[in-house]
C-alpha cells in the first residue's frame, strides 16, 4: 500500500497491525488520511515504524490468519537506504559499477 486509498477503511480498521515507513506522512495522506481527520484512526494505532522493525526497537508477532497492513508512503530516506543495501550486495558480488554524478 502507498500514496493512495486502496482499500476499505474497515481493511484497516480491523488489522491486526499497522507498520508504515513515517506516522505524520502516513496519516496526513493515502490509506490512512481518510480516517485520521475523521479522528477514526491515530499515532496510537499505528503499531511500528519500518526504521523501528529494522533496529529492533519493536516487532510485530504474525499468527495464523492475522492481518498485518504495511502502508509505505514513501520517502526519500528510504529510497536512499534500499540503494545502498542494493550497493553493497553488488559489490560483495562483483557486478555493476559506480559513477560520479558530479561530473
Amino acid at each position: 500500500m502507498g500514496s493512495y486509498k486502496e482499500c476499505r477503511d474497515e481493511t484497516l480498521l480491523s488489522a491486526d497491525a499497522i507498520v508504515v515507513d513515517h506516522v505524520a506522512q502516513c496519516l496526513h495522506r493515502g490509506a490512512l488520511k481518510d480516517l485520521a481527520e475523521a479522528g477514526r484512526i491515530g499515532e496510537k494505532d499505528i503499531t511500528a515504524t519500518l526504521g523501528e522493525l529494522a533496529a529492533g526497537k519493536k516487532t510485530v508477532t504474525a499468527s495464523s490468519g492475522s492481518r498485518i497492513l504495511c502502508i509505505p508512503i514513501g520517502t526519500g530516506a528510504m529510497d536512499v537506504a534500499a540503494a545502498a543495501v542494493v550497493l553493497q550486495r553488488a559489490e560483495e558480488q562483483g557486478i555493476g559499477g559506480t559513477f560520479d554524478f558530479a561530473v
